[in-house]
């Protein structure tokens, strides 16, 4: 075994750690992860696998709590120290378009963009801080969600608003975006990876982009990963005229207004129950907000595609991905139903099954369901820089 370079992925809700040996890094030596961070179903789950049985049920009410757990797994699994740790950072701001090393004035810069993006930085920080104390002579390296989208066409990046703001679009869950790419260039090929795609990363986070000829066109989340479609505790786009309003006749502050559309809003705000989707689904028969939070979910992204069908000038593949996106069998049946107009043809025993390819063989268009694999996107982005700054 080589140099061990470990991957920190550190979400709005979840913390995930991977181990990869220098020398083998399309795919981990060990795993683990933290999901539900905050909430009544916080669970570890070591070896990252979803519902293995080594999963715990634990109270782990904070990012901290959730790096300590972390930090004592790490110990068990790896007896010498790394040769560099790789960070997922979603805001690359307008200074990163690619991996860059971590110092001081890195981390005052990323700590400037914590507005951009308030429910994932200060997480992203404690953990780059914890994990630099730590490992103190390691090389720690940030790669940055936002750097997939750097070359996107400048009217998908324009907003609507005056030049001198200074304000545009970036795009987020590049990370989980490049790994799909990477993954469907390998098992579809080059010809099938150059066409028109479609990713749809659904999970806690949600959002859709559109790729042609291996390139990002158009993405959902633009300024902030607030944006786009709707997601678990997210509003994603809603009409500005409803935030003034909230302001000026309800007396919502700032604050009030940031948190009511990061985390009081969409699946949860929606159906008044739970963020989860897996609990709406099994709430949906009894509880008709829990199924009006279900169907708009799935309509607002149907329509998406179908938009961004219009940018591409037709559909070649569709990928799904992310914790809902793998794993529930319903929500991309029901997110497809309605998309016949353009080929899209669901083959329900694939579906039900969750093979790679779940479209018809009469289908015209590709739908797979494919895992992300951001770990892979930042170990290899980290190893990259490793390489480039080597002495000749």
């Amino acid at each position: 075994m080589g140099g061990v370079i470990l991957s920190i992925n550190a979400g709005s809700s979840s913390l995930k750690v991977a181990v990869f040996d220098e020398e083998t890094l399309d795919t981990p030596v060990a795993s683990a992860s933290v999901e539900g961070i905050g909430t009544n179903d916080s669970c570890f789950i070591p070896g990252g696998t979803y519902g293995s049985s080594d999963t715990r049920t634990l109270p782990i009410p904070t990012m901290d709590a959730a790096i300590q757990l972390v930090s004592q797994w790490l110990t068990s699994e790896v007896h010498s120290t790394p040769i560099a740790i790789g960070h997922r950072v979603v805001h690359g701001g307008e200074r990163f378009s690619d991996a860059a090393l971590i110092d001081d004035g890195v981390i005052e810069y990323l700590t400037s963009l914590t507005p951009l993006a308030p429910n994932h930085m200060p997480d992203t920080l404690a953990a780059i801080t914890a994990f630099r104390t730590t490992y103190p002579t390691v090389s720690h390296v940030a790669c940055f969600d936002t750097a997939f989208f750097t070359q996107v066409p400048t009217v998908a990046k324009t907003l609507p608003l005056p030049k001198e703001l200074g304000l545009r679009r970036y795009g987020f869950h590049g990370l989980s975006y490049s790994s799909l790419l990477h993954s469907f260039t390998s098992h579809e090929g080059n010809v099938a990876a150059r066409g028109r795609i479609i990713m749809a990363h659904l999970g806690s986070g949600a959002s859709v982009c559109a790729l042609k000829d291996g390139h990002p066109i158009d993405m959902t989340m633009g300024f902030t990963p607030v944006s786009g479609i709707m997601m678990s505790t997210r509003t994603g786009d809603i009409e500005p005229g409803v935030l003034t309003y909230l302001q000026q006749e309800k007396g919502y502050t700032t604050e009030a207004i940031t948190e009511l559309v990061s985390k009081k809003s969409g699946l949860l705000g929606v159906s008044g129950l739970s963020a989860d989707m897996h609990t709406l689904l099994q709430a949906q028969h009894e509880n008709s907000d829990a199924a009006l939070a279900i169907e708009l979910f799935c309509y607002r992204i149907t329509k998406q595609i179908g938009a961004f069908a219009a940018a591409l000038g037709g559909i070649d593949s569709i990928i799904f991905s992310g914790g809902i996106g793998e794993r529930s069998a319903e929500i991309r049946a029901r997110i497809c139903q309605t998309l016949s107009f353009l080929g899209i043809i669901v083959d329900e025993q694939r579906n039900d099954a969750h093979e790679r390819l779940i479209s018809a063989d009469t289908s015209g268009v590709g739908v797979h369901v494919i895992p992300a694999k951001e770990d892979i996107s930042i170990v290899t982005q980290t190893a990259a820089l490793l390489q480039e700054r080597a002495p000749a």
